[in-house]
Order: C-alpha cells, then structure tokens, then sequence
C-alpha cells in the first residue's frame, strides 16, 4: 500500500484546520475535481512562493496532476484559507522544470530528497541529479487571478 494514501488526507484536513501554521510554511493543499469522475480531491504539496504566485512540482508519473490540464482556474488552501487561483503547468520544457527545481530544492533538504537531488555543503543542488529530476516532474504554477 503506498503510504501517502493514509498520509495525504491527514495533512489535507491539518492544512485546513486552525493548526494549519504547523505545515502552512511549506505545504498547500490543491482543491479540485476529477475530470472525468467529477470526484473531489485534495492533493498536499511543498511551495516555492515568488511574491504573490506559488510553485509546487510533482513526478510526472503521478496522474492526479492531469486532472488540471484542461482547466485555467482550481483552488488552494493556503495558510488555512481556500483561495481561487490561475494554474498554469509546465511538462513540456525541461528547462523551466530544472529552474523551478532549483528554486524549490536549493536549502531544501526536505523536498530535494523527495526530488532525488543531492544538495552540496552550501544546500546548491547537484547539476547532474538536477537535471535528470527536470525530465521526471511537472510544474504547477498557481498566482491570484
């Protein structure tokens, strides 16, 4: 059984809670609906906030993340409160992945774990590992609009 399945729910309902300062530095929560299921999901993931837009990746190989591919608009929580958001993606080019990448995972031991990307003593990340990491993952670009 994969692990974030029991995971995934409980940080989605603390990122909703008032005890969302626990997990709000780093981690949002995208609201959305299947597109064909009309289900609704809750996906947590770590951010890279830049001003006013934020900037999560996921594994290509995830299949949640498709679900956003025909939409402009979806929803956060973030910092305990729903906000509508532009989401704009990026799968297709690798070298905006590996800037974003870079970004995420710079100082980051957490999320250049999970990325597969080594960090050297001064937490830059690894060019090689980054540059393999660009080619697995998808960009998810949310700001206000």
């Amino acid at each position: 059984m994969n692990l974030w399945f029991l995971i995934n729910p409980f940080v989605a309902l603390l990122a909703r809670s008032p005890l969302h300062f626990i997990i709000s530095h780093q981690v949002l929560v995208i609201q959305f609906k299947g597109r064909r299921s009309g289900k609704p999901y809750r996906v947590p993931v770590s951010y890279h906030e830049h001003g006013s837009s934020y900037t999560c990746v996921t594994l290509r190989s995830n299949i949640w993340w498709r679900n956003l591919k025909d939409v402009s608009h979806t929803q956060i929580w973030l910092k305990g409160k729903l906000m509508n958001v532009k989401i704009d993606l990026e799968f297709n080019n690798d070298q905006i992945v590996e800037s974003t990448l870079r970004d995420l995972v710079t100082g980051n031991k957490v999320d250049a774990y999970f990325a597969k990307i080594k960090l050297n003593k001064a937490g830059s990340p690894d060019t090689e590992d980054l540059l393999q990491a660009a080619k697995l993952h998808t960009v998810l670009k949310f700001s206000n609009g």
